[in-house]
This record gives C-alpha cells, structure tokens and sequence, in this order.
C-alpha cells in the first residue's frame, strides 16, 4: 500500500477543496452540449483527409527547437516562428486526424503544444529583458525596474490570449 504524505498546506488545500465540493451542487449540461463536446473530441476519428499529429509535431519542432527561437532570442526570429505557430494554430490543427485513438490522444497532445509554443513565443517577446533561462540578444540586459514580474497569460471573454505583468511581490485578489 502506497502512502502518501502531505504538508500542511496541501492537507489544508485538500481538505478545504473536499468542503467546497459537498456545498455546490453539480453544473446540469444540456445534453445537446454534451453532444457537440463528443462530437469535437472524436472529429479527427471521422476525417479522411487531413494531417497526422506526427507530421505536424515535427513541424512545430522544427520551428522552436532552433537556437535562434528558444535558446538566444531576438524579436525578428520570434515574431517570425510566432507566424508559423498561427499558422499551425489556425490551419493545421482543425485538421488533424487520427486513424485510431492513440493518434486521437497525440492529435490533442499536439494542438496543446501547439498552444503552448505560442504562450512561449508570446510571452519571450514581451519580455524586453534576459532573465535566467530566457536571454534577448535585443536586450541582453536585467531590468527589475521593469520586469520583477511573472507573465500571466489567460484568454479573454472572446477566447483570445492576452498576457499582463504581475510584480513578484503583489498577487491578484
């Protein structure tokens, strides 16, 4: 038997998720929604034609692991990579497809990091600065008057990334 011990605050986190879960009642998912989520998770199954996950992953690869986009950055090679990643994004993702549900799984695995190459692009350019891992030829230089600060990255009400600035010291409310 496994055991598994928590520190305080996971043991307080858990306790108080368990609270919550007991006094909200569950979301009721009309059934015609539930129809159109299955549908989109189990469309690459469907499609004949289209790109499997491994061509487009290692497409993706061949456009970050470069030394230019993900090791010394600059603005010219970021933007540039940010462009093919839209255009996997926008293109080749909505046609992915899968011969079987192993290819199902890496068709998702492959949008997610196609999501997340361009999160990296996005928030590498914002960050006018080098700090640790993520040096800018453009500028070699620590900022902390400017950049003492975590990139957060959400989407917004029209489903857009949008990122902001968040000092080290102050946390959202």
């Amino acid at each position: 038997m496994d055991t598994f011990v928590l520190n305080g605050s996971s043991k307080i986190a858990g306790e108080a998720a368990a609270d919550y879960s007991q006094s909200v009642e569950a979301p009721s998912i009309p059934e015609a929604r539930l129809a159109e989520v299955v549908d989109d998770i189990l469309a690459p199954l469907r499609r004949e034609a289209g790109y499997v996950p491994a061509w487009v992953t290692q497409t993706l690869q061949g456009i970050m692991i470069p030394n230019f986009v993900l090791y010394i950055k600059k603005a010219p090679m970021m933007q540039a990579a940010l462009a093919y990643i839209e255009e996997l994004r926008d293109h080749h993702a909505p046609l992915l497809r899968a011969a079987n549900m192993h290819e199902l799984r890496l068709a998702f695995e492959t949008r997610n990091m196609i999501l997340s190459a361009e999160m990296k692009l996005r928030a590498s350019l914002m960050r006018t600065e080098s700090r640790c891992s993520h040096f800018r030829l453009d500028y070699p230089d620590l900022d902390d008057e400017n950049w003492r600060a975590w990139i957060n990255i959400y989407q917004d009400a029209d489903g857009k990334m949008q990122l902001e600035k968040q000092a080290f010291d102050a946390w959202p409310t």
